[in-house]
């Protein structure tokens, strides 16, 4: 019987997530930008972990002691760069995939970050998960 009701639990998650994301389009304009200061005190020396349509996407290191940042994305490849801030848009400068910018944004109780093209909001979401002290372990994968 417990595992009949873990599988409808999962099987409600799955159906939910859907509807969650479009909500989170729906209003989105609802959201409020996260000034820099506030960004850089919760993620600076941090671990930062994203999911795109609640599925995880990214774990984002921002390095103690400047701009430097490093990103994981699902594969466990690791980019490293740098990034500014414009109000209100953080940029992400990639050693090898160029330049990416975002609106960083709570909407309710969640971290949204918008993806923006040109300063112009594109619709693609990201939301922020989880916050941890743990470092990334970029390099090579490990074969036997």
């Amino acid at each position: 019987m417990r595992a009949r009701t873990c599988a409808l639990a999962l099987l409600a998650a799955l159906i939910a997530a859907p509807v969650a994301a479009q909500d989170l389009i729906d209003r989105i304009d609802q959201a409020v930008d996260i000034p820099v200061e506030e960004w850089t005190g919760m993620a600076m020396g941090r671990t930062l972990t994203y999911r795109i349509d609640g599925e995880f996407w990214a774990l984002e290191r921002y390095h103690p002691g400047g701009n430097r940042v490093t990103l994981q994305i699902f594969d466990g490849t690791c980019l490293e760069g740098v990034w500014d801030y414009a109000e209100p848009h953080y940029c992400f400068h990639w050693e090898q995939d160029g330049t990416a910018c975002f609106r960083h944004t709570r909407l309710d109780d969640q971290i949204v970050i918008i993806q923006t093209e040109n300063g112009i909001d594109t619709g693609l979401l990201q939301t922020m998960t989880a916050i941890s002290d743990i470092p990334l372990t970029c390099g090579p994968a490990v074969t036997s």
